[in-house]
């Protein structure tokens, strides 16, 4: 970089591509290291000094960025770095004045709570008492959040001044309060939020801005998880039932949102008595946005209610999977099997059991794919006996046109095999619907039905592997003239292989491997050798030894390039 590295940043500064303004720019914290902490006050600040006046945002953006990486090379001494920062802090471009409360958080972390109280508190102060520029005053609150459990004898002012800023006539500044009040919160004694920050909270809530009310949402919440339950049933009960009858349409959504994590924070007395009923009006919500949000939120919802009070939402769950969007009966697939899981089984099988059927036959294929997979966990829930109802709609779910339909399915009815572990159920209603993977279309289902076998062989054992199921693979092996299906076959019988004795191997499965060898089919040959060569293992027989290595010794001079080089490679190793 030569002698002066500070000479060749500003002849880079000089060109006129702002993008190479930036890349040098990103090179300051290297400079910085190469010149010290007293050319850095006497020479680096005073240039970025100049170079505010006249830069573009992308450059001050990066300039803000690397101040913050300075502080972390100068650390205690890096409140030199703040009056820069707090220029940039308000600046009208929001990337940059952000960027630049993020590096005074940096230098904040290296400096004493002293310094916090005695220059920081003051700065912080300055910027919200800027009545000129609006930004001075958002970038104002972003930094009392974090300040204000350091501020020490200072906690007055900042209150104070926080205060003045809830009731502000700019829009931004209401907006960035209403983000914030609840992060503030945490850090502040209860008395104070009881007694100051809930009366402005809710006259945020009420506000004619709906960004504003909107971003209430989230610090309603915030605050909720540091009141008891008297605290939250007479402060923020009454706003969450205004906001659930917002006429904003957006924060009805914001709302539906967080109702999970707002149950949680108010209790589970409150979920029960009130939260329910509220909710039930979200579900039913005219627009289709917030019905979708809603029903997503209702799948963690349903944790933090008694099941008693979750039978209110059963006849909603009717109209939701008759709903005309697509998107809200997708989720309320979802919300049937987990629903399932903590209601009585006779409530469940008797009201939900209908909807899911309905559901599985939908037009929508997502719809449908989400069907199938809360099958495996209603059923799992349920119960065996719940599994009869269901075995014809899966079986039919089989042959639909999407795959991933069918992939799911095929997902489903493998782990209620092994959820459930029934000979009986698996073999008389489960079976025939796995056996489905052998011919189908979509490579990704033959995959998955081939990835469970082994755990399928482990569950029902191998007499179950080498009789009904090896019947199929062989019947796939004679029967279809589709190559690929017969290779699927073929690595079924191989993974049958893996846990088969030798015996068992040698009379049964070799003998049907030997005669996909003399297939005409090139594929089927050089995978029947892959197969082959694997049962080997498992043989100890050196006459059956003898017979596979001839079989595929055979094999090497076939016509085909691919047969010819398994087969070779095969009788190598």
């Amino acid at each position: 970089m030569g002698d002066n590295p500070i000479d060749v940043f500003k002849e880079e500064m000089e060109n006129e591509e702002v993008y190479l303004k930036v890349n040098a720019m990103h090179r300051v914290r290297v400079i910085a290291t190469l010149l010290g902490i007293d050319k850095i006050k006497s020479v680096l600040l005073p240039y970025f000094e100049t170079l505010m006046k006249k830069e573009d945002d992308e450059v001050l953006f990066a300039m803000a960025e690397e101040l913050g990486y300075i502080a972390q090379i100068i650390q205690q001494q890096s409140i030199c770095l703040l009056p820069i920062l707090e220029q940039l802090a308000g600046f009208d471009e929001t990337v940059v004045r952000e960027q630049a409360v993020k590096s005074i958080i940096i230098v904040c972390g290296y400096l004493g709570d002293n310094e916090i109280a005695n220059n920081i508190v003051p700065m912080i102060i300055k910027l919200a008492s800027n009545e000129a520029n609006f930004t001075c005053r958002v970038s104002a609150v972003s930094l009392m959040c974090p300040m204000y459990a350091r501020s020490g004898n200072q906690k007055e002012k900042l209150r104070q001044k926080f205060n003045e800023l809830c009731s502000e006539e700019t829009p931004m500044v209401r907006r960035a309060v209403a983000n914030k009040i609840g992060e503030i919160a945490q850090f502040m004694d209860k008395n104070h939020v009881i007694e100051v920050l809930i009366a402005v909270l809710k006259q945020l809530c009420q506000d004619e801005q709906d960004q504003v009310r909107l971003l209430c949402m989230e610090s309603i919440m915030n605050i909720a998880k540091i009141l008891g339950i008297n605290e939250n049933k007479t402060n923020i009960l009454p706003l969450i039932i205004s906001s659930a009858e917002d006429k904003s349409w957006r924060v009805r959504l914001a709302l539906s949102k967080i109702f999970a994590e707002l149950a949680d924070a108010v209790g589970k007395e409150i979920a029960d008595s009130s939260l329910i009923q509220i909710f039930s009006n979200l579900l039913k919500d005219p627009e289709s946005d917030v019905r979708v949000i809603a029903v997503k939120s209702l799948a963690k919802f349903i944790k933090f209610v008694s099941p008693e009070k979750l039978t209110l939402i059963i006849p909603l769950l009717q109209l939701l999977a008759k709903d005309a969007f697509a998107q809200v009966k997708q989720n309320a697939c979802l919300v049937i099997g987990q629903i399932a899981t903590i209601l009585p089984r006779e409530n469940s099988q008797n009201k939900l059991q209908s909807y899911l059927i309905e559901l599985m036959s939908d037009d929508n294929q997502d719809v449908r794919k989400n069907a199938a997979q809360s099958v495996g966990v209603f059923a799992a829930a349920i119960g065996p006996d719940a599994i009869g109802q269901f075995i014809p709609h899966l079986k039919k779910g089989m042959e639909d046109p999407k795959w991933r339909v069918r992939k799911e399915i095929m997902q489903t009815v493998i782990q209620l095999a092994l959820t459930i572990k029934n000979t009986d159920v698996f073999l008389k209603q489960l079976e025939p619907v796995y056996v489905m993977f052998l011919k189908d279309r979509a490579a990704e289902v033959r995959t998955i039905g081939l990835s469970r076998l082994n755990d399928l062989i482990q569950t029902y054992k191998i007499d179950w592997a080498l009789g009904s199921f090896f019947s199929k693979c062989v019947e796939t092996l004679n029967k279809d003239v589709g190559f690929l299906y017969r290779i699927n076959a073929l690595y079924a019988i191989q993974q049958i292989g893996f846990v088969a004795d030798g015996p068992m191997i040698q009379d049964k499965l070799w003998p049907i491997v030997h005669k996909c060898l003399k297939d005409n089919v090139p594929n089927i040959k050089f995978v029947s050798i892959k197969v082959a060569k694997s049962l080997t293992k498992r043989i100890e027989h050196q006459g059956t030894l003898n017979q596979i290595k001839q079989a595929i010794n055979e094999l090497t001079d076939d016509n085909d390039r691919d047969v010819k080089f398994y087969a070779q490679e095969a009788l190598q190793y």
